[in-house]
C-alpha cells in the first residue's frame, strides 16, 4: 500500500486493515501501534503511537497524523505492530510505503 500526504497536512487519517495470510486478524482486547522511518536513512520519525482500534473482528485501526510526523518531506516506511492480549508481539503485517511531498 503506498500513502501520499503533504508536508504538515494532518489529514486525511490513516485507515488500515491488518491482515495475516489474506485475513482479518482478530484485534480483540488488543493494542496496536504505528511506527514510521524514513525510508533512505532508517531514521525513525514515529516511535511506536498508539492507533484507534475501529473494528477489532475486522482487524481495522486508524492513526491519526501529528504535526510533527508530516513535518519532513520525503519516502517512508510504516508498520503496525499489535500487542495481543496474551502479551504476545506481532510487528510487520506488511509494511507501507509513505511519501510525504511539498506543498506547491
Amino acid at each position: 500500500m503506498t500513502i501520499k500526504i503533504v508536508k504538515d497536512d494532518t489529514l486525511p487519517v490513516l485507515n488500515a486493515t491488518i491482515l495475516q495470510d489474506g485475513s482479518p486478524v482478530d484485534l480483540t482486547g488488543a493494542t496496536v501501534k504505528f511506527y514510521m522511518k524514513d525510508a533512505d536513512t532508517g531514521t525513525v520519525k514515529i516511535n511506536g503511537t498508539a492507533c484507534a482500534i475501529i473494528s477489532a473482528t475486522a482487524g481495522t485501526v486508524r492513526y491519526s497524523w501529528s504535526a510533527s510526523d508530516t513535518d519532513t518531506e520525503g519516502d517512508y516506511l510504516g508498520e503496525f505492530e499489535v500487542t495481543f492480549p496474551s502479551g504476545k508481539i506481532q510487528t510487520g503485517f506488511k509494511q507501507s510505503s509513505i511519501i510525504i511531498r511539498a506543498d506547491i
